[in-house]
């Protein structure tokens, strides 16, 4: 009679190599359950030696082995229920997994295959062998040879050579209104309260005895039908890291050895005695690795407000279709702030751990190393802008059942334009050493600075349209009548 083994669901059990005397298990599969095939056991302390193979049929209470994915479970129970073998896992503890098992010493350097897909994030690319991007300290200016600021610690270390490179580019924006949003609603909250007075004063207006009507509407839907100013204001923030991660593939040297306690009998011609031998294990691992950043981070908030003021409108209603044509004043106000830094950073380390192991699972001499160089270099940039401007516009506007549907408008007026950058001519960085020798030391200064100043005044036009939601740039030219630009040298 075949015997059947069902494993609670959660519980990921045994490796996928096929072995004899799985034949006679057939396997029913739950959900979250994978297929069992046999299993490449880690088996307990009293059974098999390490790395020997065993089925199912070999598990017991207190057995150790290993899952699909290489996870280590022990079994706590076994047990039969309708006719069905139940068997339940645990996450054993450390020094039952080190008791059964044996890593030899090794060194194994990590390089591109060993690249993990799922875990590569959105705006990360991973780049072919030799290619990547220059170093990101880089002016927009040209600058005299003895301000360059190329750094290339990475290529100049001598524990990189013969090393093979991994370059990432990096490439992602967040962008959220959120911060903004207090502002916001104040701005709004202003607007309804500069509506509401129109409303009022209309109202006074049209009452000046303070009485309503009582049954004509025709005043009251002729105010409803007036056109009102409309403020819009927004709040705009965005960050952004680019450039360039070139990793030197990582360098692991690892092994576990278990302690072990051996007894034995010594025969003498006068009986013998018992001996104890014990030899100490150890578990050590460390890692060599480095790594070299290139980024620029930027910070962008930017501000909006448009106000609206009505001349004169045309309205047409034809049963569910309305059509308003109006004359407006718009006048605009744009502005854009951005800080951002640029900055490169090298860190090469050799750390790592050891310590010895007394049966059955007791560490000493427990001790740690590292050796690390670091450098670090940046600079600010500042960069802002803004725009006002103010024109005469001609709107038109089509709602269906009071939903706009589509909408155009054209015009023009006048404008003015500043923008302004600031950067420094050079970098500030310091470097600093862990090791057999201790040490840190600062460079650079930012005692020179370029600055750049832009501004223009001048006459516009436009015409945007609307369908749907969907706004349209269609045609746009400006004539500037005065403009002014100076770069200086701080």
């Amino acid at each position: 009679m075949k015997k059947v083994i069902i494993i609670s669901v959660g519980f990921l059990l045994l490796c996928s190599a096929i072995v004899a005397g799985t034949d006679s298990s057939e396997i029913i599969l739950e959900d979250g359950i994978i297929d069992l095939r046999g299993a490449a056991a880690m088996p307990s302390r009293n059974g098999m030696e390490p790395g020997e193979l065993s089925t199912p049929d070999d598990l017991e209470i207190g057995s150790v082995f290993l899952t699909v994915d290489n996870h280590a479970r022990k079994v706590v129970d076994i047990y039969e229920h309708n006719g069905r073998t139940i068997i339940e896992t645990i996450e054993p503890r450390p020094e039952e997994v080190f008791l059964a098992l044996y890593v030899p010493d090794f060194e194994q350097p990590m390089g591109r295959e060993h690249i993990s897909v799922t875990s590569i994030a959105d705006g990360v690319t991973v780049l072919p062998p030799g290619a990547g991007r220059g170093d990101m300290l880089s002016s927009n200016f040209s600058v005299p040879a003895e301000q360059d600021r190329t750094v290339t610690w990475l290529e100049t270390h001598s524990a990189n050579d013969g090393k093979d490179v991994l370059t990432i580019n990096v490439d992602i924006k967040i962008s959220t209104d959120c911060p903004a949003e207090n502002i916001k609603d104040k701005l709004k909250e202003y607007a309804d309260t500069a509506k509401e007075n129109d409303r009022k004063e209309q109202e006074d207006e049209d009452n000046p005895d303070g009485q309503a009507g009582d049954g004509d509407d025709s005043d009251s839907d002729s105010d409803s039908s007036k056109p009102k100013t409309e403020l819009d204001a927004s709040v705009d923030a965005e960050i952004g890291l680019e450039g360039t991660i070139r990793l030197v593939e990582p360098t692991f040297t690892a092994g576990i050895k278990r302690p072990k306690l051996k007894f034995s009998w010594v025969s003498k011609w006068w009986g013998g005695y018992f001996t104890i031998k014990h030899e100490s294990g150890y578990i050590k691992g460390g890692i060599e690795a480095a790594h070299q950043l290139d980024m620029k981070m930027t910070g962008t908030v930017s501000l909006g407000a448009e106000l609206k003021i009505p001349v004169v409108s045309l309205v047409y209603t034809n049963g569910a279709v309305t059509a308003i044509a109006g004359l407006y004043l718009k006048i605009g106000v744009n502005g854009q702030i951005s800080m951002a830094v640029e900055f490169s950073e090298y860190c090469w380390t050799d750390t790592g751990a050891q310590c010895n192991l007394v049966w059955p699972f007791i560490p000493t001499h427990v001790s740690g190393y590292v050796e690390s160089y670091n450098n670090f270099a940046f600079r600010p940039i500042v960069s802002a802008e803004a725009e006002a401007k103010a024109g005469l516009y001609l709107g038109a506007e089509l709602e269906v059942l009071g939903v706009g549907m589509a909408g155009a408008e054209a015009g023009g007026g006048a404008y003015i334009a500043a923008s302004g950058y600031m950067e420094p001519m050079g970098i500030m960085g310091f470097d600093y050493s862990i090791g057999p020798h201790d040490s840190i030391g600062a460079y650079g200064s930012f005692d020179n600075w370029i600055l750049e100043l832009e501004a223009e005044a001048g006459i516009y036009a436009e015409i945007t349209a609307e369908v749907i939601g969907i706004e349209l740039d269609l045609w746009e030219q400006r004539w500037p009548f005065w403009e002014w630009h100076m770069d200086m040298v701080m």
